[in-house]
């Protein structure tokens, strides 16, 4: 096999969220920014997803990628400390558990208990100044329309509001408007960064690209139809790039955004298998949990990077089993 110049590695990473398996990403990154002239040059990232972009970024203006592997595993070690994911879940099963199916008035939490653990890591600053332009998606309560933040939008509660739980998190309002997770509007988003053709747009994953198995026990069902919720948005997003880029194709004289599609190379890390199938519970922050999904993201990524450059490339090649 061929690889391709890790020296001309230009990569876009689009990071998908899902509490506690966010970790998983943590590992793929971990891997991925210790290849030799890796350059990113953009990052876009949905609830846990923002966390881990946003961690990259601040790390990567201090220090480089290393940087960005040491803030990376210091945020994620912040977590287990904290215990925040643990915390709100905790409080919100108390609030939510025997009574919830019955009393349609119990209420979300009044706290966001990541509220501490983002005010004490992230550096706006640094995050505004980074040569790593960060994009994080949350969904506006009103309308259900994806919102992104990036450049002097960048804040605290932009990326509470990318990871904002509503059945535990009160809406995060920023300059009058309620927001909520970013995951049912895009997990992740992919359109800001469709703006450099020479770019290879990396997407990270948490969820399988298929289910391995039909859900059988209510628990599990419960955790599928989460998956399935907030990954809608993603393969809607993939099968609208499908359909474009085949329209660009058959255009004489294509638009700057269609001739980006024509040579966009796409390219998806995903685990194999569901990670809560695998004992990984979404909200389950122990550090060794995060430390055994760290683990798993990070053999996953190198075989990927193993593998690279086969012909698994092309934008359309990922979703022709939804446009058939």
């Amino acid at each position: 096999m061929q690889r391709n110049n890790a020296a001309e590695l230009l990569i876009k990473l689009a990071l998908q969220g899902g509490g506690a398996h966010g970790a998983f990403t943590w590992g793929v990154l971990d891997r991925v920014l210790q290849v030799p002239g890796l350059q990113i040059s953009a990052v876009s990232g949905t609830s846990s997803g923002a966390m881990n972009a946003a961690a990259l970024v601040q790390g990567w203006q201090r220090g480089g990628a290393e940087g960005a592997r040491a803030a990376l595993a210091e945020f994620w070690e912040a977590v287990a400390k904290h215990n925040a994911m643990a915390d709100w879940w905790a409080a919100g099963a108390r609030a939510w558990s025997d009574s919830a199916w019955f009393k349609p008035s119990v209420s979300p939490l009044s706290f966001n208990a990541m509220r501490p653990l983002v005010e004490g890591f992230f550096d706006i600053d640094a995050l505004r100044r980074s040569p790593i332009a960060l994009h994080v998606a949350a969904t506006r309560v009103r309308d259900g329309a994806l919102v992104v933040f990036h450049g002097d939008g960048l804040s605290h509660e932009a990326l509470l509001a990318s990871s904002c739980l509503p059945q535990w998190f009160p809406a995060v309002e920023i300059d009058g408007e309620a927001y909520w997770d970013g995951g049912f509007a895009g997990n992740p988003a992919l359109e800001p960064l469709l703006t450099a053709p020479r770019d290879t747009l990396l997407c990270v994953l948490v969820q399988p690209l298929q289910l391995g198995q039909i859900p059988r026990q209510s628990s599990d069902i419960l955790d599928v139809s989460a998956q399935l919720a907030f990954g809608t948005a993603f393969r809607r997003e993939l099968r609208d790039l499908a359909i474009s880029r085949r329209r660009a194709d058959q255009r004489f004289l294509p638009s700057v955004r269609e001739r980006i599609l024509r040579r966009l190379r796409l390219e998806i890390i995903a685990p194999d298998d569901g990670l809560g199938a695998l004992g990984h519970a979404a909200t389950d922050t122990r550090l060794h949990q995060l430390q055994a999904l760290r683990e798993r993201g990070y053999a996953t990524a190198d075989t990927w990077w193993q593998q690279r450059g086969e012909a698994k490339g092309d934008a359309a090649g990922w979703v022709e089993q939804f446009i058939g």
